[in-house]
């Protein structure tokens, strides 16, 4: 469970990985975390997946992601965690931390990039490809 998308705030359940902590251990390693107030924040950043509108270019690992139309700080939802140009898809694709990211599945963001210039991307499932799991029973 270590890379990108992981450092020393995330917590299983930013990852859309509750499964992995179990219901019947009265005690486990973390859990006196995962029972403080703050990690039930609705703010918390959950991983994502982004979907670029009508754009080849791939987004950059770490860049900022913000609000549609967002120009300051105020406006920062999170980052990008990784980035990739799906040759499947044949489209660039990435994997964010974003406040509420859950909520906010549907909507754009913007990623500012160099030159001034803005990436407009959709939040989606962090699952690009086979969502229904169809092809794996192929």
């Amino acid at each position: 469970m270590i890379g990108d998308e992981t450092d020393g705030t995330v917590i299983p359940q930013d990852l859309n990985l509750e499964w992995a902590i179990s219901k019947k251990k009265r005690d486990f390693i973390g859990k006196r975390a995962h029972e403080r107030i703050f990690m039930q924040d609705i703010n918390r950043k959950t991983l994502v997946g982004l979907s670029l509108q009508n754009s080849t270019k791939k987004i950059p690992d770490g860049a900022y992601a913000l609000k549609s139309g967002g120009k300051g700080a105020k406006d920062v939802l999170g980052h990008i965690t990784s980035s990739y140009f799906s040759p499947t898809l044949d489209k660039p694709i990435a994997m964010a931390l974003l406040k509420n990211g859950k909520a906010l599945k549907g909507q754009t963001v913007d990623i500012p990039i160099e030159n001034g210039n803005i990436l407009k991307a959709t939040v989606v499932e962090p699952q690009f490809y086979d969502i229904e799991g169809k092809r794996q029973n192929v």
